[in-house]
């Protein structure tokens, strides 16, 4: 391309064209390239005509200043962005070689640290509760480890088992309990339970027969199913349980559970049981084997299992039939509603009939006499599986070989940590780790003896005042405490759990506690001897009531025992944990 240069110039005029500068030699009389170029004015991209080839400076030659995007650079996937609150990255990487440190932030806003420490990935830490990353220090709770009792002391098929335990070291909402008849059960992931199950060998009070008891992935007879992490030994002498018996040493069926800290569900097994059906005098159907009594519930049954109803001779007379019918349409020889599918053997009086529960069998079914209306009662079907509840949870059942005698077990995670706790420094560690603050007390005994001197201070406050002159002063003074509680999720329950008065005394204030709230009104009646005494309602996404008047004060002698029952509950959010609190003073 030609350049037009200036006319007439003079010696060393210089004279720029597309980006090169020349300079005028009158000895030469001609312009020439001058050795230095000025760079040329972007107006598009900057691209070398290879890749990788070229740098953009060097170690001795070096540019000044980096201008890109408005404050933002951008290197390889990441950017690096300065604003009004300074420098802005995603995530930083500290080191080199086979020891680094990298930090970001994570989807909660709190602080990750991913350690490299000779080539191997460290636990990866976070912020938590305001503690920023604290190497000396772990707030992972302890697995609970718990002993607990069980018992069985009443005459009868079906009724609940007794539980009993002390509050575990570390606060899993687990009130100490004794001899009582619990709706929920919590295990927790990780934890190791010891269960001695005291009516295994020998009868107690009304008791008629022993029980062993199970831990099984579904409710039902038998020892089909079972919890292969819950391991049984039948015959453990010498046991005691203090408040279980009179504590007098028994032979125990023990009962060993590790909870994984990741359940994984089996395949179950489609149940295969046998009842024994006879006649009753008065005119009723009598069980025998998996359940016992006249006009039994039966069940729960499972789909796909097998179930045989063995027909005594005494029958006759008596065709046994299935129905969906419950009863509203019987007639004396017309089988109303009859149910056949799976069914061999219908309206047999003797022999058997087998029923094989097809996938579509409804819910609810019947067993009925084919000439007597009073002769019937109830099967509950479910499917065959691991029953989940509202939080998500498994749940199982401690469970008897025959029906009933049930207790369903929630297996819930591992609390995170809970209110009163404090941090110990653990020597064999090297960090400090929560503790509950009971353990505490009693492990420390300048604390322990702290809290003595504070008290016998206290005490002869009181005693120079005039507050605990005479016995009656103290017992006008003196306030004690006792629970009534139903472990998990809140189910409707005829409470059998009893707590007697073991003094005359007066109930001076009744406190209603819910772990968590329910999603409609909660209705519990507290029962004393049998009697109602106070009705408690729980409102809705509420998890407590101020109870004032005649339904927080009675008076009670020795002997005199409380029960309670929830009637009402809530739908979905049913509400859960609950304990009734009774203070109380001696007459």
């Amino acid at each position: 391309m030609a350049i037009n240069f200036p006319d007439s110039p003079s010696n060393g005029d210089t004279f720029t064209a597309s980006g090169t500068v020349y300079v005028y030699s009158t000895a030469n009389n001609y312009w020439s390239k001058q050795s230095s170029t000025i760079p040329l004015e972007v107006t598009g991209h900057v691209l070398p005509d290879t890749t990788l080839t070229y740098d953009l400076g060097s170690a001795s030659k070096k540019f000044r200043d980096l201008y890109i995007d408005a404050g933002t650079l951008h290197i390889g996937d990441e950017t690096i962005k300065s604003g009004a609150d300074g420098i802005e990255f995603t995530k930083m990487k500290v080191g080199s070689g086979n020891n680094t440190v990298k930090f970001e932030v994570d989807s909660d806003g709190k602080l990750k640290k991913e350690t490299t420490k000779a080539g191997v990935k460290q636990p990866i830490t976070v912020d938590v509760e305001g503690i920023n990353d604290l190497s000396d220090v772990t707030l992972e709770i302890v697995a609970e480890t718990l002993t607990m009792a069980v018992d069985e002391t009443e005459a009868g098929h079906g009724t609940s088992w007794k539980w009993s335990w002390a509050s575990g070291p570390l606060a899993y909402a687990r009130a100490t309990v004794l001899n009582s008849a619990e709706a929920s059960l919590p295990l927790y992931k990780g934890g190791v339970y010891t269960v001695n199950n005291f009516s295994a060998h020998s009868l107690y009070g009304s008791q008629t027969q022993t029980h062993k008891i199970f831990l099984k992935w579904i409710e039902g007879s038998g020892i089909e199913n079972n919890v292969s992490w819950a391991v049984s030994t039948e015959n453990i002498t010498g046991i005691t349980f203090e408040g279980v018996r009179g504590g007098a040493a028994t032979e125990v069926q023990r009962n060993i559970i590790n909870v994984p800290t990741t359940i994984t569900l089996p395949t179950l097994t489609a149940p295969t049981v046998s009842y024994g059906v006879a006649f009753a005098n008065a005119g009723a159907y009598t069980f025998s084997g998996p359940a016992m009594g006249d006009n039994e519930t039966l069940g729960p049954v499972y789909r796909g299992g097998t179930y045989t109803f063995n027909l005594d001779a005494t029958l006759s007379g008596h065709p046994f039939y299935l129905t969906t019918d419950d009863g509203t349409n019987f007639a004396a020889g017309t089988y109303a509603s009859e149910y056949t599918t799976g069914v061999v053997g219908s309206r047999n009086e003797a022999g058997t009939l087998v029923f094989t529960v097809p996938a579509d069998a409804p819910d609810t079914l019947y067993y009925q006499c084919g000439n007597h209306a009073a002769m019937k009662g109830t099967i509950n079907i479910k499917d065959l599986a691991v029953e989940t509840n509202s939080s998500g949870n498994y749940v199982l059942a401690f469970q008897h070989t025959q029906e009933g005698h049930n207790t369903p077990v929630e297996i819930r995670p591992k609390p995170t940590i809970p209110n009163n706790m404090c941090l110990v420094y653990d020597s064999a560690t090297a960090k400090f780790v929560p503790q509950d603050m009971g353990e505490y007390l009693e492990n420390v005994n300048v604390f322990k003896e702290k809290v003595g001197d504070v008290a016998g201070d206290k005490i002869t406050e009181k005693i120079n005042d005039g507050t605990v002159t005479s016995l009656s002063t103290v017992k006008q003074n003196t306030t004690f405490i006792t629970n009534l509680s139903q472990q998990g999720e809140l189910a409707v329950h005829t409470g059998t759990a009893r707590w007697y008065a073991p003094f005359n005394l007066t109930i001076s204030d009744v406190i209603p506690k819910l772990r968590a709230a329910a999603d409609a009104t909660v209705t519990i009646l507290v029962k004393k001897n049998g009697t109602m005494v106070s009705t408690i309602n729980i409102d809705a996404s509420t998890t407590t009531i101020d109870m004032t008047g005649p339904y927080s004060t009675w008076n009670m002698i020795e002997g005199d025992y409380l029960t309670v029952d929830v009637t009402d509950i809530g739908t979905t959010n049913k509400g859960e944990d609950l304990v009734v609190q009774f203070k109380y003073k001696q007459l």
